[in-house]
């Protein structure tokens, strides 16, 4: 069965609060994105094996406050693809 992640693909807002101030949460891009292959915090190894473990879980993403300016890492379940 294949998943799709509905953030990525826009079928869902991100409806996500700060948890220090409450503020909205804005999108970031995906939390696979910041350690892709040409990142420098990892390996391309380690890279395909987080793409593989995403799959059916969900997907995760990096988002930020645009108050306190802290970032997180907020995870979207995935969505049975039709």
């Amino acid at each position: 069965m294949s998943y799709i992640c509905p953030l990525c693909n826009g079928l869902a807002p991100l409806t996500a609060a700060c948890p220090d101030c409450g503020s909205t949460l804005e999108h970031a891009g995906r939390k696979q994105d910041y350690a892709g292959p040409y990142s420098p915090y990892g390996s391309a190894d380690q890279y395909n094996s987080v793409i593989s473990s995403l799959q059916p879980e969900g997907c995760e993403h990096v988002v930020q406050c645009p108050q306190c300016h802290e970032a997180y890492i907020y995870h979207v379940n995935a969505w049975p693809a039709p």
